[in-house]
């Protein structure tokens, strides 16, 4: 059912593992960093996750994390805390294995640990092994699932990454919940679209999914939006109407923006919440609503909170317990490849698209698919298929993809999907416009000028000139040298994962000629990186 690594210097666990999971295949215990890596070499992308210890007695030389000429008492903390210094070398190497670290000791601060190394859980063992048994069954099941989650719903892309598919099945559990649910993150990155396509469907309600935009609203406006009004309430009001909540009674409400929202306007939506119930403005009589609310907010709630600009009671009503964060594009690397396939078969359903397309195949004789129509297939590779019936292929030829790489996407998915959207009409416009009759008319390429040229349009002089940009996690290290390593490990890492083991890209960008990167590449193996192991995240 899946392969798990067993990380740990004792059998008390693997044999715990083995006796109550069963429909597992257990690997280990692995009782160092270096028989972990051996395994894991072996194994390639079978290990599915790890459990790793904290406390490893073992011989000196097999510890990590040790200065030059070790004390009694360097040896002792690095013993200590081995597992986090196996955690951050098997984050270099494999960045989004999952792990769940554990420990039968306190004091370990075990949630800073995992906390600061990417764990994805952590857990103290109780010595009561039934309790042990349920909690580690759960926390296993949990993050499997998660990761056998699927990569699409849709139109909302949850792509490969741990992140977006624990995202997903926290979504699932909260959809079905009657309390309400924050979504934050940058602006563009999905909110809208995963509220109306992923949790009003999965939350069983049979009413209608309502949209408010709280940004875009004028302020005198905004009560009667919501809460609704009665005939002659306001300048201009002339007739009794529903607001927002009425509209999503028995359905999902969404709030865009809710950081918007004045204070007068927070108390009234925080009556509504406790109340279950709204009142008209001019009105006196409530109405009953029963709503799913999920809110979506680019600003931090708690802050604003802080400087009084958020009530404190709605935020604590709203249930900050269940924010849900979405990562900016720039940190969805591995997604970039299947994105552009979905963006693109999205954009080709949108109906001035749609004409472009059929206008294309009809002039270059393309028939339809089997099950009739026409589609776009995206292709990164030089491998370019042989022509299929109804099948149009789009060609990002490697410095076109590598651009889409390197671009911060200030704009999230939103600017990702405007930009392609903008290259699919222009190649099949430029397409149509020149009807060449020559060559494959299946196969449209995207060249690399027009990518720079949709992607300068949207860049300020600040991103152009600003160079490539990337956050990074600064941990606690013995020595600055130390701390410098571990930063320099991290951005060398993504750089080859963006420029898919180009070294000479990866120089094009470090030190501005392609042509030094053999420096680049001796530097890669002076940190200690391996291109082997590195490689296989690229499949």
């Amino acid at each position: 059912m899946a392969d798990i690594l067993v990380i740990d210097d004792r059998d008390r666990t693997a044999d715990l593992c083995r006796r109550i999971m069963p429909e597992y295949t257990w690997h280990g215990p692995a009782r160092s960093w270096k028989e972990a890596r051996q395994i894991l070499k072996k194994l390639r992308r079978q290990v599915e996750l790890v459990l790793l210890d904290v406390h490893f007695d073992i011989p000196d030389e097999l510890l990590l994390g040790l200065p030059d000429n070790p004390t009694s008492r360097d040896l002792s903390r690095a013993r200590r805390s081995q597992g986090a210094h196996i955690l951050e070398a098997l984050r270099t190497s494999w960045p989004d294995l999952p792990v769940i670290l554990m420990t039968a000791r306190g004091g370990v601060g075990l949630e800073r640990v995992a906390d600061r190394h990417q764990a994805e859980e952590y857990t103290y063992f109780l010595q009561d092994e039934d309790l042990d048994a349920r909690s580690l069954n759960a926390q296993v099941a949990g993050i499997l699932q998660a990761r056998r989650g699927r990569e699409q719903d849709g139109p909302v892309y949850w792509g490969r990454s741990m992140t977006m598919r624990r995202i997903r099945q926290r979504l699932t559990v909260l959809a079905r919940g009657r309390l309400p649910v924050i979504m934050a993150g940058p602006t563009g990155t999905g909110k809208s679209l995963i509220a109306r396509h992923f949790i009003h469907p999965r939350s069983g309600r049979k009413g209608q999914f309502v949209s408010i935009d709280l940004a875009t609203i004028p302020q005198e406006l905004v009560a009667a939006h919501l809460f609704g009004s009665v005939r002659g309430a306001y300048t201009g009001s002339v007739a009794d109407r529903k607001g927002a909540f009425e509209e999503a009674d028995s359905g999902t409400l969404f709030l865009d923006e809710i950081g918007n929202l004045r204070l007068e306007h927070q108390k009234m939506l925080l009556t509504v919440l406790q109340e279950g119930a709204v009142t008209r403005l001019g009105d006196v009589r409530e109405r009953r609503v029963n709503v799913k609310l999920v809110v979506a907010t680019n600003e931090d709630l708690g802050e604003m909170v802080r400087q009084g600009t958020f009530r404190a009671d709605l935020y604590m009503r709203l249930n900050p317990a269940a924010t849900v964060a979405l990562p900016p594009l720039r940190d969805r690397q591995m997604d970039i490849d299947r994105l552009l396939t979905s963006m693109i078969q999205r954009g080709i359903e949108t109906p001035h698209l749609a004409e472009l397309l059929a206008e294309y195949c009809d002039q270059n004789t393309i028939g339809e698919l089997p099950s009739g129509g026409r589609t776009v297939r995206v292709i990164t590779s030089s491998d370019i298929p042989q022509p299929a019936p109804g099948v149009v292929l789009m060609y990002f030829p490697e410095r076109s993809v590598r651009q889409i790489r390197k671009h911060s996407w200030p704009g999230n998915l939103r600017e990702f999907a405007m930009t392609l959207e903008n290259a699919l009409m222009l190649c099949l416009a430029e397409a149509v416009e020149a009807a060449s009759g020559e060559g494959r008319g299946d196969l449209i390429q995207v060249r690399p000028k027009l990518v720079r040229d949709l992607l300068l349009a949207t860049a300020t002089e600040e991103e152009i000139d600003a160079g490539l940009k990337m956050e990074l996690l600064i941990r606690p290290g013995e020595g600055l040298n130390k701390v410098a390593q571990d930063v320099e490990r991290q951005y060398f890492t993504r750089l080859y994962l963006q420029e898919r083991g180009d070294f000479a890209a990866m120089a094009t960008i470090l030190l501005g000629d392609s042509e030094s990167s053999r420096k680049v590449q001796l530097r890669f193996n002076q940190l200690g990186l391996k291109v082997r192991e590195l490689k296989s995240q690229l499949t």
